[in-house]
């Protein structure tokens, strides 16, 4: 079973495969690779985005059959209720509780993931200090920022483990690799407004950790 997304003897740096626009309207991947000394990234970033992609793969080999979330039982909840009715109406008659759970798993496997993605517009401006400050400054929670950058504790570290995949990409590309709101959502696929909703959300859950 994998355990680590990276070789142990190559994290000096950190890379990382981005969908980039080229001038004919299509895309191709490109390896971004952020080096420490560059762009204001310390040793501490590289190494915070590392044990975040550690504790990443260790979640999913973890969480094969992940539990449900309150936001996605409600759905399916609704979802079924739904089902029962359009059956009872075609059949004249309720379908068996195992044949409804089961439809629900199909229609809802595991791995889904509900749409963070809402209509509207706008376009953020950010770098990491906004993230600093949005999460805490103070030396007593382990989160210190300079004018090179800023480092985790393992506290922060943990409550980043909290986050969903699209999320911990929003802020990866944001605030570590540099690019707006827009680009973010061409290389995602989702819509900029998707891309505020991902990190609205995701900065609202690191503020409980403190």
């Amino acid at each position: 079973m994998r355990t680590r997304k990276t070789n142990s003897n190559d994290r000096a740096t950190y890379k990382y495969t981005s969908c980039v626009r080229n001038e004919d309207g299509s895309y191709s991947e490109e390896t971004i690779e952020i080096k420490p000394g560059e762009n204001g990234v310390t040793e501490a970033d590289i190494k915070m985005l590392h044990s975040m992609d550690d504790r990443e793969v260790y979640y999913n080999n973890k969480n094969l059959r992940p539990t449900r979330t309150a936001e996605e039982k409600a759905e399916i909840k609704a979802w079924k209720e739904e089902y029962i009715r359009n059956f009872n109406l075609k059949h004249g008659y309720e379908p068996n509780k195992d044949d409804v759970d089961y439809a629900a798993e199909e229609h809802f496997p595991r791995n889904y993931n509900l749409s963070l993605d809402f209509d509207a517009d706008g376009e953020l401006e950010v770098d990491k200090s906004h993230l600093a400050e949005a999460l805490s400054t103070t030396d007593d929670y382990g989160f210190i920022t300079n004018d090179y950058g800023f480092e985790m504790s393992e506290e922060m570290e943990n409550a980043f483990s909290t986050l969903t995949d699209k999320q911990r990409q929003v802020i990866r590309l944001m605030f570590f690799g540099g690019y707006t709101q827009s680009e973010i959502a061409s290389m995602l696929g989702i819509s900029s407004a998707g891309v505020k909703k991902h990190l609205d959300k995701a900065l609202e859950k690191l503020r409980k950790t403190r």
